[in-house]
């Protein structure tokens, strides 16, 4: 599964190589056209080189520190913003359990599509051209961007692809193919020849090209509007009405639980060593005993940690989540460790990397130590 595999940044130029096919191949199964030059220069910016010339000249010489390095965390950020779910949903194997061609259009729906529907959203209502009262053929004009855009006509084969950094997307024939009952209009070459001229629609070779608006606020705007359709489309979190009566029963239940939970801090969170560490109920000893963990973990253990957080409400229960792309098969186990080092003993601990969830039963060493001694005797 490619959540789990272990995460261990290149070291050589065969490495660096397989790492930047890696990439490509994750893109271009959401429908992203990003070259392998690209994830070439991306994964090399991820690996502290200035570009991939830079890389196949040094990456021999370089030291290898041995300490784990946030090497997707940096890919990520050398990456256009179209990039980093896909790359993310890669890292938590979304989609890894279906079926290769469901998965490929799942992932298009996910990553693709949102950017070709709000770049239909933002020409129709910004593009000069495309707009009531721009002359004659506006609506074909409109028509020809929209249905390309949003596949009116619904013509296999014709599923376009997407730039990520031009935010372009690119169909692989020619407009007449793409919608052909459109282009039985007698106005349709016109229409396509002033879409042409306005640098709205590029053709080469069989390859339709769709450009985004020459302006960088409005594509900032289509990537925006984009980051937010999946959360949009999620489903609505299901919620039970309680009566007045009861919300008051149930905070003060809460209450009571905060408060005999035992001393508190004016925090929930709080940064240790580049871990953040949180409680339920910002119990004062909790912090203190996850500081005492942290500080138990070696660097190759603790610089792969995104957070610990303690369950206030169930007593030395701890979710430690992994930063994505930095696990190992042997980090859970090495993070238990840590605790039963620095620590009495948990009800409970889950290490969680993605959508994988390693979770440990209660362990009271002291406890079982004693219990063995009474059946001893």
């Amino acid at each position: 599964m490619a959540g789990m595999k272990d995460a261990i940044m290149y070291s050589t130029l065969d490495g660096a190589k397989k790492c930047a096919k890696q990439l490509k191949t994750i893109l271009g199964r959401s429908g992203l056209a990003f070259p392998l030059g690209k994830c070439q220069a991306a994964v090399a910016r991820a690996g502290d080189y200035s570009d991939w010339h830079d890389l196949a000249c040094r990456i021999d010489r370089r030291p290898d520190t041995h300490l784990p390095y946030d090497y997707w965390g940096a890919l990520i950020r050398n990456l256009p913003e179209p990039c980093h779910l896909p790359v993310r949903a890669y890292l938590r194997d979304e989609f890894a359990s279906e079926e290769a061609d469901e998965a490929r259009t799942k992932c298009w729906i996910r990553d693709t599509l949102p950017y070709l529907a709000n770049l239909e959203i933002v020409h129709r209502s910004t593009t000069p051209l495309l707009r009531p009262g721009s002359g004659k053929d506006q609506k074909m004009r409109l028509q020809i961007v929209s249905g390309m855009l949003l596949d009116i006509e619904r013509q296999l084969g014709f599923t376009p692809k997407f730039d990520p950094v031009t935010i372009t997307a690119i169909f692989d024939g020619a407009p007449a193919a793409i919608l052909p009952k459109l282009a039985a209009h007698p106005r349709f070459s016109e229409a396509i020849t002033a879409l042409t001229a306005a640098g709205i629609l590029n053709m080469k070779s069989e390859t339709t090209y769709l450009h985004a608006p020459d302006n960088e606020e409005l594509r900032a705007e289509i990537i925006r509007r984009a980051r937010g359709w999946n959360v949009q489309k999620e489903s609505e979190i299901k919620s039970v009405q309680m009566t007045p009566e009861q919300s008051a029963l149930f905070q003060q239940q809460s209450d009571i639980d905060r408060q005999e939970a035992g001393p508190k801090v004016p925090y929930d969170t709080l940064d240790h060593r580049g871990v953040s560490l949180q409680s339920r109920y910002s119990v004062a000893h909790e912090f203190e005993t996850m500081k005492a963990v942290v500080d138990a973990m070696p660097a190759d253990v603790r610089l792969r940690l995104t957070s610990i957080w303690c369950d206030s409400k169930a007593c030395a229960y701890y979710h430690v989540v992994v930063s994505l792309g930095m696990h190992h098969s042997a980090l859970a186990e090495q993070i238990r460790r840590c605790f039963l080092a620095a620590t009495v003993g948990f009800n409970g601990l889950s290490v969680e990397h993605g959508s994988h969830d390693t979770q440990f039963d209660p362990e009271w060493p002291a406890d079982e130590a004693y219990i063995s001694e009474l059946f001893e005797v």
